[in-house]
C-alpha cells in the first residue's frame, strides 16, 4: 500500500472511502492535528474487524465519524493532562524524598560523587522479578549516572544559571540543589543506586507525606518510581495514554500509585477531576466506546445508583456510565 505524503483533500478522502464520515470541520481539525496521532492513534474501538477480514486496508463500523475519533483523541488528551498534573507533583515528592535521604547520611556536598557512597552490586536494588547480571546492570547504571552528574558540573552554553552561580560562587553544586536539574529517570536510577538505610528513609518521607495506612518498603519504591517514570513521559510527550501498560500497570493502577504517593487532598481532587472528565465526555463519546475506554484503562465500571457515594481515592475509579 502506498504509504506517501498526501494532502489534506487526499486524508479526507481516505477517510470517506473507509466509511468514516466528515464535515466541515474535518479539514481544519487535521491541519492542525496530525493524521497519524488522530486515526492511527484511536481507530481501534472503531474499526469494523470482520469486514476487515477481507480487505487490505482498514473499514470502520457503519456510523463512524471523524469527529467520534477526535472527540477520543481529545478525551485522551484531557485524561493526560489530568494525569501529568498528579505526576509531576509524584515527581517532586519522590525526588526530594530520595535526595534528601541521602543528603541526610551524606552531608558534604560533593558526597554523591563519591562512588564509595553508593551501594555494591551485589546488595543493588532490582525488581522482583529481575533476571539479569546485576554486576554489569550495576556497573553500566553507575557509570551512567556519574557521567551525567560529572556532567551537570562542566561548565558549557547549556549549564543553568543556578548551577553556574553555585560554582563560580562555591566551587560546588550540593546535591538538594542539583536535583532541579536531573531528571525524574536520573533520580529513579540514583534511588536504586542507593544503600538500603538511604532506601528506608526515603520510604518513611514518602510515607509520611502520603499518610497511608500501607508502608512501603524499597521495593515498593522502587517500582514506584520506574512506573511513574515511564507514565511522565507518555503525558510529557503527549502520547496515548489510556490504553498504556507499563511493566504490567495500567492507567487505573498509575492512578492508584499516586495515591500512594501524594497527600490524601491531593489524590481526592485527582479522583474527581477523573470522575468529571469521563462524566463531560459521557455525553460526547457514546457508551460502548467510552466502556471500551475505560476498561482498557483498567477502571471496573459500576452501574449509576441513586445517591450514591463519591469512591474513595484508595480505590480503583469507578465513573457510572448511562444506560
Amino acid at each position: 500500500m502506498d504509504k506517501g505524503f498526501k494532502t489534506i483533500e487526499e486524508l479526507v478522502e481516505l477517510l470517506e472511502s473507509r466509511n468514516v464520515k466528515t464535515d466541515s470541520s474535518t479539514a481544519g481539525i487535521l491541519r492542525r492535528e496530525s493524521y497519524y496521532a488522530i486515526v492511527n492513534g484511536y481507530k481501534g474501538p472503531f474499526l469494523d474487524r470482520d469486514a476487515m477480514q477481507s480487505s487490505a486496508d482498514d473499514i470502520y463500523k457503519d456510523g463512524t465519524t471523524f469527529r467520534k475519533l477526535y472527540d477520543l483523541f481529545l478525551f485522551d488528551r484531557h485524561l493526560r493532562q489530568v494525569a501529568l498534573s498528579s505526576l509531576i507533583a509524584a515527581e517532586s515528592v519522590l525526588k526530594n524524598a530520595a535526595v534528601y535521604s541521602f543528603c541526610a547520611r551524606h552531608p558534604k556536598p560533593d558526597a554523591y560523587l563519591e562512588r564509595s557512597n553508593y551501594v555494591s552490586a551485589k546488595d543493588m536494588l532490582v525488581p522482583k522479578t529481575y533476571t539479569g547480571n546485576k554486576a554489569e546492570e550495576h556497573s553500566r547504571n553507575l557509570a551512567i549516572l556519574m557521567k551525567i552528574l560529572n556532567g551537570k558540573l562542566t561548565p558549557s552554553r547549556k549549564t543553568r544559571p543556578f548551577i553556574r552561580h553555585y560554582l563560580e560562587s562555591y566551587g560546588n553544586v550540593p546535591l538538594w540543589v542539583l536535583q532541579n536539574d536531573l531528571t525524574f529517570g536520573n533520580i529513579a536510577h540514583f534511588y536504586q543506586l542507593q544503600k538500603r538505610g538511604v532506601q528506608n528513609d526515603a520510604c518513611k518521607i514518602v510515607g509520611q507525606i502520603a499518610n497511608r495506612k500501607k508502608r512501603l518498603n524499597p521495593h515498593d519504591l522502587l517500582r514506584l518510581f520506574d512506573v511513574l517514570v515511564d507514565f511522565r513521559n507518555i503525558c510529557a510527550h503527549d502520547e496515548r495514554l489510556y490504553c498504556a501498560e507499563i511493566k504490567g500497570t495500567r492507567c487505573a493502577d498509575m492512578f492508584l500509585m499516586l495515591d500512594r504517593v501524594l497527600p490524601k487532598e491531593d489524590t481526592d481532587d485527582l479522583l474527581e477531576a477523573l470522575n468529571g472528565l469521563i462524566g463531560q465526555f459521557q455525553g460526547r463519546i457514546e457508551r460502548s466506546i467510552l466502556l471500551h475506554v475505560v476498561t482498557d484503562m483498567g477502571i471496573r465500571v459500576a452501574q449509576k445508583q441513586p445517591n450514591s457515594q463519591q469512591p474513595q481515592a484508595s480505590q480503583p475509579p469507578q465513573p457510572s456510565l448511562p444506560d
